[in-house]
């Protein structure tokens, strides 16, 4: 099982990060929907073509939800911004697009 939302540290992570800034113009896209079901606070999904589960976080969930090829960067961090906030949910939303790209759950288009 792959933990989506895992909090990492290091070049690697920056990496990531530093990539996924430069995809703003480009809109994020599952790359096929996936089986989900929720257990607990932590929603699994399921690929049931190599049975592998990756499990999401609350937020992270609702992040992959919207990746229809449709929807942009900036839309999605409208939708979790207050009061202000948005540099920092620009971060957090760009960092679990990151991993959701890293585990080949969405692509860029």
């Amino acid at each position: 099982m792959e933990q989506i939302f895992a909090i990492g540290n290091g070049k690697k992570e920056k990496a990531k990060m530093e990539k996924s800034e430069k995809t703003e113009a480009r809109k994020p896209l599952k790359i096929k929907d996936l089986t989900w079901t929720k257990q607990g606070e932590v929603y699994m999904l399921l690929d049931e073509e190599t049975k592998k589960t990756y499990s999401l976080d609350p937020i992270a969930f609702l992040v992959w939800i919207q990746c229809d090829g449709k929807t942009s960067l900036d839309h999605i961090v409208d939708v979790f911004s207050v009061n202000g906030n948005r540099d920092i949910v620009k971060a957090a939303v760009n960092g679990i697009l990151g991993k959701l790209v890293g585990n080949g759950l969405i692509k860029w288009i």
